[in-house]
């Protein structure tokens, strides 16, 4: 399951995915980003998986990193902080940071929500 909102008063795009997350589920989740006219065009995200079992294989991370081509179609910049913990989605991620090196676009991965935050800026009051 994938679950989002925007903090209006942080400017952010909290996401958390709980429980088994396929690629299928990623690609809807973009794509519903992609329609969402309340998002700043400058959009600063935290992804937290650290309740999540990723369901899918190096191979298909190519089909997350098109869909995420054109949500950049869409906004200006985006700054994308992912949280987890587990050792083969760290290296997905790594892997898939690879796949994503347009120029308005940056990813970084942190074990805490509170790294994340930080990272992009956002008080913690």
């Amino acid at each position: 399951m994938i679950h989002y909102d925007f903090d209006k008063r942080r400017q952010v795009l909290n996401c958390t995915m709980k429980g088994t997350v396929t690629v299928d589920e990623v690609v809807v989740f973009i794509e519903s980003i992609i329609k969402d006219d309340f998002l700043l065009a400058d959009l600063n995200m935290i992804i937290n998986m650290l309740e999540c079992e990723v369901a899918f294989e190096f191979n298909q991370l190519q089909k997350i990193a098109d869909a995420n081509n054109r949500l950049l179609d869409r906004y200006l910049s985006i700054k994308h902080a992912v949280v987890l913990d587990k050792p083969l989605d760290t290296a997905m991620a790594y892997y898939y940071k690879q796949l994503s090196l347009q120029r308005n676009y940056s990813m970084e991965i942190f074990t805490t929500v509170h790294a994340a935050r930080t990272w992009l800026g956002l008080s913690e009051s």
